[in-house]
């Protein structure tokens, strides 16, 4: 998890921290209400529906959408198994450097941009801890019951890639286009783009800070900072001459590091 994810987590954990200290100060928090939980969610499965936004952009954005299915071996311990599909786009900055790469012919050896791949279906299977349970009265004689937990797991993606930089065909390279449109000025007469794409299946590596709110013993709502991590894979040095005219080039990266796609999820939990 790279630094700015762990920046993230941690103001979360303290945020949480401070409210905690603050209830009880004020007699809000009431300590008998934790030890003896309202809402006991051991042994019930749960069926929970979520969606995922982009908590930060670069190259790519992703919007998820997930449902899971869960077990509460105890009331502090659930197995959950998650899947869904994320819908993503290039982002207003991707596109910009595709339109200048275009344009710079001096660019003859290059290297493919790091952090494109873009994640649709997934699924992965984790463990849930919630150490902590809580109840805080927002508004005076309705408390809110809570717990913060913990997620982690791992699983498989489908991963897509379409290059910004790596064009098959180009109408007008100074208008940045790639494609085969009639009327070179004309963006909406394009039929087929010429970007080349990539696919392929990786494991996947999820981490969650979680917040779970009970409405009462069935329904709940659910608010998490996920961390969603796969291995990034791109060439280096390639001979664009070469690239572009769909010759074998270049080399795959040596240290492509890992890919993080921060998201904050709001979800629905069902429990039977």
């Amino acid at each position: 998890m790279n630094a700015r994810t762990l920046r993230v987590f941690a103001a979360l954990s303290l945020s949480l921290t401070a409210l905690g200290a603050a209830a009880q100060e004020d007699g809000v928090l009431e300590s008998a209400v934790v030890r003896n939980r309202l809402y006991k969610p051991a042994g019930h499965p749960e069926l929970s529906l979520s969606v995922g936004l982009p908590v930060q952009t670069h190259l790519t954005a992703h919007y998820f959408f997930d449902v899971g299915l869960a077990y509460n071996l105890f009331d502090t311990f659930a197995l959950e198994a998650r899947a869904g599909y994320a819908v993503s786009r290039h982002t207003g900055l991707a596109r910009s450097i595709s339109e200048s790469f275009l344009d710079r012919e001096d660019k003859r050896v290059t290297d493919e941009l790091e952090d494109m791949w873009r994640m649709n279906l997934h699924g992965v299977i984790g463990a849930r801890w919630a150490p902590i349970y809580g109840k805080i009265s927002l508004v005076a004689d309705i408390p809110v019951h809570f717990q913060t937990y913990l997620w982690a797991g791992g699983g498989l993606t489908n991963l897509k890639r379409q290059s910004v930089i790596q064009c098959t065909q180009v109408v007008d390279r100074a208008a940045g286009v790639c494609d085969n449109r009639t009327a070179v000025d004309d963006r909406g007469s394009a039929t087929e783009n010429y970007w080349v794409k990539e696919s392929r299946v990786a494991p996947v590596v999820s981490a969650a800070l979680g917040f779970r709110f009970f409405i009462n013993e069935q329904h709940g709502i659910r608010l998490e900072l996920r961390d969603w991590i796969f291995k990034d894979s791109y060439r280096v040095n390639l001979l664009r001459d070469d690239w572009e005219a769909g010759r074998t080039t270049g080399e795959p990266a040596g240290s492509p590091g890992l890919t993080h796609l921060v998201q904050f999820d709001l979800g629905y939990t069902f429990s039977f």
